[in-house]
């Protein structure tokens, strides 16, 4: 969760910082979509995470 966040994070910054990078420069500004889908995933991890916590906490007796 956290790893998909600093991840996303980060292909945003260096996105801008330096566009031409070889990888980062076939994307062009695809490259936002790219960084806001990983920190959407770090969400849902969140979000599964928590209903996790929660369902599991109701079948203790």
């Amino acid at each position: 969760m956290v790893a998909s966040w600093i991840t996303g994070i980060l292909w945003i910054v260096v996105y801008y910082v330096d566009p031409t990078l070889p990888v980062i420069g076939y994307l062009g500004n695809w490259n936002l979509l790219v960084g806001f889908m990983l920190l959407v995933l770090g969400v849902v991890f969140a979000l599964i995470l928590a209903v996790t916590v929660v369902v599991s906490a109701r079948r203790r007796p």
